[in-house]
């Protein structure tokens, strides 16, 4: 039983990773597409400076839209069909994504480039999926431990991806060669689920139907839920904040200082390999001193000052420098975040808040995208990041304004009136 468990866990972080790498592989070439005229691969000629800041910011947006609203469906669906077949599902629709993104490029055809990136994004949303099977073949007490894979898959896939899809654009002239190596890394994904991975889900006998308005119901439960409302705002504003600096950095990089796909790419692998030192040394020594609440109201400030000077710096250095200072106040804060949503409900309601605290994130890489492309057509690059700023010091602000309540579990011979005084007394409620 530990063996497979072992095999298991070891199948789906490859899968996660090469997944990963092919959807890392889009962002040292987005400008080279759709923002940057002197580019011979560009694409948007009939074009002014705003439509294409829009539309770039649209083949990004895309992807997370859809994800948001694929990724709780997919959950339910593998609880009725099996986690095997929806994971070979997803990266086998993944690979043909990629392939179709390539075809695109060749062709010249927006409407072909847009439509890949909304299935790549239904695609991609097989994480949950990933999740799932990992809940069947771990304990709860293990459980967080092994979602660790998740994370690990994304961080080097994020370092992996860009260098990969810069380094083969650059080498070859051609932006359509990287979704090609994306493709044919799918179809080894393909073959790895199919033949390697086993079944996890055992049928229960009860398997509720998929709701299509999942996503929207999450969305719904956010705001309904008083007491955790707050935590998730305060998420959700973190991380969207975060998203208006990677939705465009890469357009900012090449018009300010010139990059190619592949100095793009590698500016990128810092970027994560800063982020991975960052969870594994900084976050491990922070929180074994300081509250959520506390690493919240010194790490949101501290981040939005990075990302509103990102595009002000006068040189290229200064990018650098400011990159593990932006690595460990962006890993406290995304590491806090959902530390307090789980604190804040009942071990009964772990993975219901969790899930819509997820929800609410992948929304951000559907909103931040977009609204970048469109500030930035029309107050310019560098105004893009002052307002991601911001809604980062909003963020810190409504962590300010709201003492955060660590959850108790209600004992029998308590009465209901003193527990609910107890819960709404800052005297006697401990702040995370």
């Amino acid at each position: 039983m530990a063996r497979s468990k072992k095999n298991v866990l070891l199948v789906l972080f490859f899968t996660l990773l090469l997944d990963m790498i092919g959807l890392g592989m889009l962002i040292p070439v987005i400008p080279s597409l759709f923002t940057d005229p002197t580019s011979p691969s560009f694409l948007l000629v009939a074009y002014g400076e705003t439509g294409r800041y829009i539309i770039a910011g649209l083949i990004t947006a895309l992807f997370g839209i859809t994800q948001f609203l694929a990724a709780p469906i997919l959950g339910e669906l593998s609880d009725l069909y099996g986690r095997k077949k929806l994971l070979a599902i997803g990266v086998a629709t993944l690979a043909i994504a990629n392939l179709v993104f390539a075809f695109g490029i060749e062709v010249g055809s927006l409407l072909v480039l847009l439509a890949s990136r909304a299935i790549a994004g239904i695609a991609g949303a097989n994480y949950s999926v990933a999740q799932a099977a990992i809940a069947d073949v771990t304990v709860p007490e293990e459980r967080a431990k092994s979602f660790g894979l998740i994370g690990a898959a994304f961080g080097l896939g994020f370092i992996l991806g860009p260098l990969i899809g810069g380094w083969l654009s650059g080498v070859t002239g051609n932006p359509a060669v990287p979704f090609l190596f994306a493709g044919m890394l799918g179809i080894v994904n393909v073959m790895l689920v199919s033949f390697v991975l086993p079944e996890t889900r055992v049928r229960t006998g009860y398997e509720e139907r998929p709701s299509l308005m999942k996503a929207f119901h999450n969305l719904s439960e956010a705001w309904n839920d008083v007491d955790v409302r707050p935590v998730y705002a305060a998420g959700f504003l973190a991380i969207l904040g975060f998203a208006f600096f990677t939705s465009f950095i890469p357009v900012f990089l090449v018009e300010r200082f010139g990059f190619s796909e592949t100095t793009t790419g590698i500016y990128f692998a810092i970027v994560g390999i800063w982020i991975i030192f960052a969870q594994v040394v900084v976050v491990r020594f922070m929180t074994a001193r300081y509250s959520e609440r506390t690493i919240l109201l010194w790490s949101l400030p501290i981040l939005a000052g990075i990302i509103a000077l990102q595009g002000y710096v006068p040189h290229e250095a200064f990018l650098y420098a400011m990159m593990p200072v932006m690595a460990a106040t962006f890993g406290l804060v995304s590491t806090a975040i959902p530390a307090l949503v789980s604190k804040a409900v009942s071990p009964e309601r772990q993975g219901a808040a969790l899930g819509i605290n997820g929800s609410l994130q992948a929304l951000t890489q559907g909103i931040a995208p977009l609204a970048s492309g469109i500030i930035s057509g029309i107050f310019g690059l560098a105004f893009a990041f002052v307002v991601g700023a911001a809604l980062a010091l909003v963020s810190m602000e409504i962590i300010r304004r709201n003492a955060f309540h660590v959850h108790r579990t209600h004992h029998p011979s308590a009465p209901d009136e003193t527990e609910r005084a107890h819960r709404t007394s800052h005297s006697h409620t401990k702040h995370i």
